[in-house]
């Protein structure tokens, strides 16, 4: 992978940023950062049977910009580090541990109006760069046998939260679901070959500044 793309998400929000005093008088414009925990595993292995895997405990944590489009709606961008995977349901240690830098490009439907407390429901894709894939004791994931991954995952956010204004500071906290829709590997065994796909809960808290009026 190629350092330019590493970066990625970091030149998305600095984009953003540089548009930003354009529209920054307009209501609910502001930047910030989110962090929380993420609940993830692989769909597509049903078939296979000595693979029996659970849902992953990982991170994630990166930076928002939240756009003002029209009325109630806004553009949410993020730049993030997301951890997914799956482990064993045995005790065997051959977690499945995949790390990404990640853009969900989010339309942001708020609920709340003028009020300090609003509710926001949103959904978008996603676009992520694989930074990093092992399985077990850190053994990279293309180099085990009947195993080839990719590295790039595109799939879909939907999710929600509220956020509270406290002056010019807003805290935030939600969950969502992201789901892929390309394939992260492929995986076989007994014979099968199957592609399987990202699925899991993200749960977060963050912290905003507004750049403008509300």
């Amino acid at each position: 992978m190629s350092l330019s793309s590493r970066f990625l998400p970091a030149v998305v929000l600095a984009l953003g940023l540089a548009v930003a005093p354009r529209i920054s008088s307009a209501q609910g414009a502001q930047i910030g950062l989110i962090g929380g925990a993420t609940f993830s595993n692989l769909r597509g292995l049903e078939d296979i049977d000595d693979v029996d895997l659970d849902s992953r405990t990982g991170l994630i944590g990166g930076g928002y910009l939240l756009l003002p489009l029209s009325g109630a709606l806004q553009l949410q961008l993020e730049g993030l580090f997301v951890n997914k995977g799956a482990e064993p349901r045995t005790g065997t240690d051959n977690e499945f541990k995949l790390s990404y830098l990640e853009v969900p490009v989010l339309l942001r439907l708020n609920l709340g109006g003028s009020s300090a407390l609003n509710p926001h429901l949103y959904a978008g894709p996603y676009f992520g760069l694989r930074i990093n894939c092992t399985i077990g004791d850190d053994t990279d994931c293309d180099d085990v046998p009947g195993t080839s991954t990719k590295s790039v995952d595109v799939g879909g956010v939907a999710g929600g939260g509220l956020a509270i204004d406290v002056g010019g500071l807003v805290l935030t906290g939600g969950a969502r679901y992201a789901f892929g829709v390309s394939t992260l590997a492929e995986l076989s065994g007994d014979g099968i070959q199957e592609s399987v796909k990202h699925g899991g809960w993200a749960i977060y808290a963050g912290l905003g500044l507004r750049l403008g009026r509300r």
